[in-house]
């Protein structure tokens, strides 16, 4: 049988929460947060308005990551992940048309990066299928 790891909350009211596997879960969560400190290195493109702010501040947990506009960076693949996700979409909508003024109504939606960037350097093949899948996914 295999060693079980309990996870119970704070005031032990309950007696377990979540049951993880020890070999096998707790490699696996450990291998993960290894390859999510690997470093990498990035550029957010520069401020195209005196609006914008010249750095940008990346949290985990808790930790800041300043990163400069502009400027390559070295950051760990955890921040580049939080810049990955951070994504906005915006609505247009369609000129008045007299004839249909219903279609007016409708919304066109824009999605993409709140700050763009590129990886400039990510020694790890693994990095770049995990930025893929983030870029795909729904904003």
């Amino acid at each position: 049988m295999k060693p079980q790891v309990q996870v119970t909350d704070d005031l032990n009211t309950e007696l377990t929460l979540e049951k993880v596997t020890a070999d096998k879960d707790l490699k696996a969560l450990a291998a993960s947060a290894a390859f999510m400190e690997e470093v990498v290195e990035i550029e957010i493109v520069s401020a195209t308005s005196e609006n914008e702010p010249p750095c940008v501040i990346l949290n985990v947990n808790g930790t800041n990551q300043p990163v400069w506009r502009g400027l390559p960076t070295s950051v760990r693949r955890k921040y580049l992940e939080v810049l990955a996700r951070m994504k906005e979409t915006r609505f247009s909508q369609a000129p008045t048309n007299y004839i249909n003024p219903e279609q007016s109504n409708a919304l066109q939606p824009r999605t993409g990066q709140v700050y763009p960037f590129q990886v400039l350097s990510d020694k790890n093949t693994k990095g770049a299928a995990l930025l893929r899948r983030i870029l795909a996914e729904a904003a």
